[in-house]
């Protein structure tokens, strides 16, 4: 049995066909979903407008009926609170802050999709970040090689690289790139297959071999000391391990040390979420201790050796006591993606993670996800003033108008004014400058802790 290769064309108009039509589409889609706010507000006013059409009837009906009121005035009266009474300027509070927030997000790389996405995201206490191309650059390299027995360094590289050859696995590119940079030849493969998340199996040179997690190969080959101590100094010092061994034989063939560098803004955009008391969590399918040193730098808790599954079901327990946003960007992500209260995919990612996520990052940078966070809070503040302000000068305005001591003309003007003020503070929004930056509460990346206990790994 042996590889093969598939290449998938699109036509330019569908999902597929390339990065500007998907972010079209996004953005369609944005600009239909309506936020929770928004759709509360035009039920309110459902009930609203018949309410003050029904108190404005009895206003010019009642006094001159049952007081003996003169027609002329009441009447003036009654269309002067129909005047100031009507909720466009209540209406368009949150539609035009939603419309701001959304165009500033895009202008900055943020697509969110719609303004339930933007409501809800300002709205999380704990964010779940991936760690393979979210935290991390998602380019491992090959640090070190480790030979074991009679076998050489490059012996190592050139078997791993024949078994990885055909995956598309980060860590695969990595090796294959190595042995290519180094000038070594690798030998031709067949029978290749993979156990999902823990090994890549190929016959090669007549030798049924492996590259596979230490946790795995432990389960298959003999681990020693000797072996057992190289991995957990490499592991140590912030590497991926991938043990070659010899499923024939049951022996280790050799250790390639793999390291995936976090990104540069990583630190600051950790630092910026717990300035505004989001806490961050990091997962990771890689070991404890790569995850460990991984999240040290960081200042970040961390949950280690995770299948797919293991991710969801931690959002899911998240979410039992917070509201949780995940970020991630392959189709491994996507389960826990869709779970979490919002699901947040780097710019880069897999389609999939980007099609499942409620908001993207198209710049792919951790700081975003902070930025994301404050302009929905900025967006929902706006959103807050607008209200306020539409209802307390439609209180006042009422008031006097019944009264008699403001009329239509003043009426006119007040709701007039009302909308032009709330659509101008909505207008406000565009000059959004992002989450700010407070190295006093910055965290000095040497707090890091386990999300869950070692033992009940």
């Amino acid at each position: 049995m042996g590889q093969i290769s598939m290449e998938i064309m699109s036509l330019p108009g569908s999902l597929l066909g390339g990065n500007q039509q998907r972010i079209i589409q996004l953005v369609e889609q944005a600009q239909s979903a309506k936020a929770p706010t928004a759709r509360f507000i035009e039920n309110f006013s459902r009930y609203y407008t018949p309410a003050v059409m029904l108190i404005a009837a009895l206003i010019v009906i009642v006094p001159p009926l049952a007081m003996g009121g003169d027609w002329d005035t009441w009447i003036y009266r009654g269309l002067a609170l129909l005047l100031i009474a009507c909720p466009c300027a209540l209406v368009l509070s949150t539609p035009a802050a939603i419309a701001s927030g959304l165009a500033v997000g895009t202008r900055r790389g943020l697509l969110i999709k719609g303004g339930n996405a933007l409501e809800t995201i300002g709205k999380v206490n704990a964010i779940a970040f991936d760690k393979t191309g979210t935290l991390t650059e998602g380019k491992p390299r090959v640090t070190e090689t480790v030979a074991f027995g009679k076998n050489e360094e490059k012996d190592v590289i050139a078997l791993a690289a024949a078994v990885e050859t055909g995956s598309s696995h980060p860590l695969a590119k990595a090796i294959i790139n190595r042995a290519e940079a180094s000038g070594i030849a690798v030998p031709p493969a067949q029978d290749a297959s993979a156990t999902a998340g823990k090994a890549v199996h190929a016959t090669v040179v007549g030798r049924r071999l492996a590259v596979g997690s230490p946790s795995h190969a432990a389960n298959v080959v003999v681990i020693g000391k000797h072996e057992q101590s190289a991995i957990e100094g490499l592991e140590d010092r912030g590497n991926t391990v991938a043990v070659l061994f010899d499923e024939g034989t049951r022996e280790a063939i050799g250790l390639i040390a793999l390291r995936d560098e976090p990104r540069r803004d990583a630190p600051e955009g950790i630092a910026r979420l717990k300035a505004m008391g989001v806490r961050s969590v990091m997962l990771t399918g890689d070991n404890r201790r790569t995850a460990q040193a991984i999240a040290k730098g960081l200042g970040i808790e961390w949950s280690a050796e995770l299948l797919p599954q293991d991710k969801l079901d931690l959002v899911n327990e998240m979410k039992r006591t917070t509201k949780v946003a995940m970020v991630g960007d392959g189709i491994n992500d996507a389960p826990a993606l869709a779970t979490a209260d919002v699901g947040i995919a780097m710019g880069g990612g897999t389609d999939v993670a980007i099609e499942t996520a409620d908001a993207a990052l198209l710049k792919s940078r951790v700081t975003d996800v902070a930025h994301l966070v404050a302009l929905s809070r900025a967006t929902m503040a706006n959103i807050h003033q607008n209200v306020v302000f539409a209802l307390a000068l439609k209180g006042l305005f009422l008031v006097t108008s019944v009264l008699g001591i403001t009329g239509l003309w003043i009426a006119v003007l007040a709701d007039t004014g009302a909308t032009a003020i709330v659509t101008l503070n909505a207008l406000r929004l565009l000059r959004f400058k992002g989450a700010k930056s407070n190295d006093d509460e910055r965290d000095d990346g040497t707090s890091s802790r386990p999300l869950i206990p070692a033992e009940s790994y």
